[in-house]
């Protein structure tokens, strides 16, 4: 596995079998990655309506579609943010936020989605490094966090994010499809259900 140049990123693109769109400018390829910008969309993680969350609680079959909507709206609270409006993140909070750009990766292609470095000294953080798997095409989810001691002001269409990508070996097919796979907007993942943790085959003490 190798990381792509800049170059190699302008050929693959020029290919059209890797894409990052709309960009804006040639600026947002830097050396090894292309920036990526905040989207229109916010969904902040709230603690109201439940108390933790649990592997062990989780019922996934035969959970009807609205009782799985009411918990993700009681979980997340959704705001829509047109260009020069704010969105105040405050410490300790966790935002999940679009980027604007569709990506779109080729099977022998794997992406690394990480903080730009002038944000992450002011606190902001991507709470966990995205990896966008091979043949993934939608739009990013940033989870982002406020690490720091005073709110963040974050507008749609700042640069907060990059991806750089690298080259994979061997096939990529997998026999599921990806969750995440053709996402238009943030959406809240599926925890697995207790079955698949072995672990938790007991019941928890109380």
């Amino acid at each position: 596995m190798s990381a792509l140049g800049r170059g190699a990123i302008i050929k693959r693109m020029r290919a059209g079998d890797l894409s990052v769109s709309p960009l804006l400018s040639r600026d947002q390829i830097g050396a090894s990655s292309v920036d990526l910008r905040m989207g229109n969309v916010a969904l902040i993680v709230r603690a109201r309506g439940t108390s933790h969350v649990d592997p062990a609680e989780v019922k996934r079959d035969g959970a009807s579609d609205h009782a799985r909507e009411t918990r993700f709206q009681q979980k997340h609270e959704r705001h829509e943010l047109p260009f020069y409006s704010r969105l105040l993140l405050h410490p300790g909070a966790l935002v999940l936020v679009p980027t604007l750009e569709w990506v779109s990766l080729p099977s022998d292609i794997m992406g690394a989605v990480t903080a730009r470095s002038t944000w992450a000294r002011e606190g902001l953080n991507i709470a966990t490094a995205t990896l966008i798997e091979p043949g993934y095409q939608g739009i990013v989810t940033l989870e982002l966090a406020n690490l720091g001691e005073i709110p963040i002001a974050l507008y749609p269409g700042l640069e907060i994010a990059q991806i750089a990508f690298a080259s994979v070996t061997g096939k990529t097919e997998r026999p599921d499809k990806p969750q995440f796979d053709l996402s238009f907007e943030p959406r809240q993942g599926t925890i697995p259900k207790k079955s698949e943790y072995p672990f938790l085959s007991k019941e928890p003490a109380s």
